[in-house]
This record gives C-alpha cells, structure tokens and sequence, in this order.
C-alpha cells in the first residue's frame, strides 16, 4: 500500500489511506512484531472497551443478568 521512509529519529508516518482503512487516530496503540524473515508487522491494538465488550457474557454472575465491563472489573480485582 506504499512506502515509507524513516526519520532521523526512528519514526514512520503511516500513510492516511491505512489509517483510514483500518481506523487508527492519534493515540491509538499499535502492536509491532518481527518476524523470522526479517519483516514486521504492525496491528492496531483493541481498546480496554473493545475488550470487554468480547468479554461480556464469558463469565456467569449469580444474577441473572447480563455481565458489564464494570462487573468483569470488580470479578477480576476479587480473583486476581
């Protein structure tokens, strides 16, 4: 999707169009691995909130009502 060149202080500049395709703004978390080939690959982490929402309904309350973010919280912080 292009190239990109690195500045005197070690840094990239994503091009806008992958950063519109994959939503990536100011302050989001990216992940970089190296590979056996000597290639990277960077992947856009998932946010606290996208974490849990992928959570919710994992973990069985004795209410029956659907878990939260909020209550997957206060379960880890009693069993950490």
């Amino acid at each position: 999707m292009g190239k990109v060149e690195i500045d005197d202080r070690g840094r990239i500049t994503l091009p806008s169009k992958i950063r519109e395709k994959l939503l990536i703004k100011s302050g989001d978390k990216l992940s970089i691995k190296v590979n056996g080939d000597n290639s990277i690959t960077i992947k856009k982490s998932p946010t606290k909130e996208q974490i849990f929402k992928e959570l919710v309904g994992c973990i069985t309350t004795p209410i029956e009502e659907k878990a939260t973010p909020e209550m997957i919280k206060s379960i880890w912080k009693q069993n950490p």
